[in-house]
């Protein structure tokens, strides 16, 4: 049995961060296969409506119409996209250099984890701008990724610290 003061607050912390990213996979992924077939609500980029080749039943308001979605709307979109996205990303950066590096003495992977995770989120913002929707798709998966590479790293490392 595990004596409740030996366990370390940055272990904590890890496991929690993991499970707040993967509690954000798993929704992602139940949300689309819980709209797959149904049609999309109004208020959607236009780009949103296209699947795989498949004609998609939209409903008919003023909303859809891709006049509606300027590029002033767009950057409002990606402004908020980015503030639900980058509260995690910058915790788990964070937490890694703290507690990751100062074990390890290394920081080559923090920095890497946030280069990739900024390019990844600069790319995401100009593809959803432009509208550019297969690339939108692979650059928020790019940085989802490394979001959870890095909260895998940062439960690695401190599962391995000793009591």
């Amino acid at each position: 049995m595990v004596d409740v003061t030996t366990i370390q607050p940055g272990t904590v912390f890890a496991w929690f961060m993991l499970f707040m990213v993967l509690r954000r996979v798993v929704l992602l992924a139940v949300a689309g296969i819980a709209r797959r077939g149904k049609s999309l609500p109004p208020g959607r980029v236009p780009e949103d409506y296209r699947s795989r080749g498949k004609p998609v039943e939209t409903t008919t308001t003023p909303a859809s119409n891709p006049a509606d979605f300027p590029p002033n709307v767009r950057v409002n979109k990606t402004i908020g996209n980015d503030t639900e996205n980058d509260t995690y990303f910058l915790i788990l950066l964070l937490a890694t250099a703290v507690f990751s590096d100062s074990a390890n003495g290394n920081v080559i992977r923090t920095i890497v984890y946030g280069t990739i995770y900024l390019f990844a989120r600069i790319c995401f913002a100009i593809t959803y701008i432009m509208g550019l929707q297969p690339w939108r798709s692979f650059c928020f998966g790019l940085g989802l990724a490394c979001t959870l590479a890095c909260s895998l790293d940062l439960v690695i490392t401190m599962s391995r610290r000793p009591n």
